[in-house]
């Protein structure tokens, strides 16, 4: 039956009514059973219902008897039993409106208790048809999980939705299936939703501002990801690898680099971030991107001493090019190449550039023409070769016009004596 079909208004065409009384005798031996549930004496009790049963022979009467026998039933765990018993009391359909709709109810709970989902939707929806009060939220939830058990999903969110609607203050449960409705529904924006809720009732559950901050960010709303990842960070909410890594590349996907190179430093220093090549690399790329090149320095050597090839060297001579530390640059770019690294070029480029403003022409001139058999230095190489040259020939041209100058003077005073 469609889940839209179960209604809570629907009510039956005529409202059941008792189909008898209990006799004073009946009604005296059970209070005998109930005083023994009372002291659980519970074998006891059942004893006698059973043999009051075998006694009476109005249809009510054993319906009210095998009612009591199914909640003693209950209290030993023998949920078939107590199953049974409650079926056989509804199939005599002697029982007046409110006690019948509630055997219903208990019916179902053991049904879905006891793992028979399909009998527990069954008796679910009768119920929601035969009801003639309002239903209790609760009863709503029970229909909605046992869908959600048989993959129904799209069936059981509206009954989760009811449910929710009647309460002022829904339970954390009832929000967390929503929450796994619209999961399986791939319906994220309410997922999101449905987390800002869990949050306001339970804030200190670390595990909601997680879950919000990546559906947001599944979601392309990266500013609000990284805000709610930010305000879990100051709530010390976030305490692995994955998720400080997480918070640090989303600042890094928002071009805030000096906010992921605190993170990770922050990580780091908590002992919760390892100080590998990888996690040194690129906390010194965030600083770097930070224009922090003193603190990106410092953590890039820490990184280039675990380094298996060349290429946080040639980071490293980046900074030094940027901080015209030329002799340190030249270092660092040679150990770049020596190791190896993908863009040779661009690090004999830079060599070739560090070299020249450290005054070896002859070493710049050797890098540069290096740098211009790789297409990615090519051009610049080229360029600065030709200034070299154009460097070179101006010097030239100055000196010749200096030492003509220098041969002009004595005549120019033999003239004037």
């Amino acid at each position: 039956m469609p889940a839209s079909e179960v209604s809570a208004q629907s009510a039956p065409k005529k409202e059941r009514k008792a189909a008898g009384t209990l006799s004073e005798v009946t009604y005296r031996q059970l209070e005998r059973v109930h005083d023994l549930i009372g002291k659980n004496e519970n074998a006891e009790a059942l004893s006698k219902a059973e043999a009051l049963l075998g006694r009476v022979t109005n249809d009510y009467e054993k319906a009210v008897i095998r009612q009591t026998m199914a909640f003693i039933y209950i209290s030993q765990n023998k949920y078939k039993a107590a199953i049974a018993a409650f079926e056989e009391a509804l199939s005599l359909d002697a029982l007046p409106q409110q006690p019948y709709e509630q055997m219903l109810y208990n019916v179902a709970q053991l049904y879905f208790q006891d793992g028979q989902t399909d009998k527990a939707i069954e008796r679910m929806e009768y119920y929601f048809r035969e009801v003639t009060t309002e239903p209790p939220a609760d009863a709503h939830i029970l229909l909605a999980s046992a869908y959600s058990d048989r993959k129904r999903f799209r069936d059981a969110l509206p009954q989760v939705d009811k449910a929710i609607e009647k309460s002022k203050e829904p339970k954390e449960s009832w929000l967390q299936l929503k929450l796994a409705l619209h999961y399986e529904l791939k319906q994220y924006p309410q997922c999101a939703e449905v987390l800002v809720r869990l949050i306001a009732l339970v804030p200190a559950k670390e595990d909601y501002w997680k879950q919000l901050s990546s559906i947001l960010f599944e979601i392309k709303r990266d500013k609000e990801s990284l805000a709610v990842l930010a305000l879990a960070e100051r709530q010390n909410f976030l305490d692995t690898e994955g998720e400080i890594r997480n918070l640090a590349n989303i600042y890094l996907l928002l071009d805030i680099p000096y906010k992921a190179a605190q993170v990770l430093e922050d990580g780091l220093e908590r002992g919760i971030l390892k100080p590998d090549e990888k996690t040194l690399s690129l906390t010194g790329d965030a600083w770097t991107m930070a224009r922090e090149y003193g603190k990106a320095e410092v953590v890039l050597k820490r990184a280039a001493a675990k380094a298996s090839d060349g290429e946080i060297f040639y980071r490293l001579g980046q900074i030094y090019v940027e901080d015209e530390r030329w002799k340190e640059a030249l270092d660092v770019l040679s150990q770049a190449q020596a190791k190896g690294i993908k863009k040779m070029g661009d690090a004999a480029y830079l060599e070739g550039v560090a070299a020249f403003q450290s005054g070896n022409r002859k070493a710049a001139i050797a890098s540069l023409r290096k740098a211009q058999r790789y297409d990615e230095s090519r051009s610049n190489a080229t360029q600065w070769l030709n200034h070299i040259a154009q460097t070179e020939e101006a010097e030239a041209q100055a000196a010749i016009a200096a030492a003509e100058s220098s041969d002009a003077a004595p005549e120019e005073e033999k003239a004037k004596n």
